[in-house]
């Protein structure tokens, strides 16, 4: 007996593409770009991806906005081109905070990490 099947979907994380308001959750938070792909499966295992499709996702309530080839692309190429996607998430979070804000935050950052680990 042969078990296959259609619809298993994954989704890839690029990187953080943006900050904006969700129109869903009214957040502000970073966006990040995704590739989603749904494959055919055998024995529950991913073997064929039949479909793929590119979004920018709201990280908060997973809303997101549909993107064409030629959009990702431009937007994954301008994630490559930085330095890298921490360096740009970091502009994004702290922008708009002067360096004293910034030095503190980045402080208190490094205690809840440093919590996280002892526990």
């Amino acid at each position: 007996m042969l078990i296959w099947g259609w619809g298993r979907v994954t989704k890839r994380s690029i990187g953080p593409v943006f900050q904006q308001t969700c129109s869903y959750c009214n957040t502000t938070s970073i966006w990040k770009l995704y590739v989603i792909r749904t494959w055919f499966t055998l024995f529950f295992i991913p073997i064929i991806p039949y479909s793929k499709r590119y979004c920018v996702a709201c990280p908060s309530c997973g809303s997101y906005i549909k993107l064409n080839k030629q959009q990702f692309q431009e937007m994954k190429l301008a994630i490559d081109t930085a330095t890298n996607s921490r360096n740009i998430e970091d502009n994004l979070k702290y922008q708009g905070k002067t360096e004293t804000q910034i030095s503190y935050l980045k402080e208190m950052e490094k205690l809840n990490d440093k919590k996280d680990r002892e526990c």
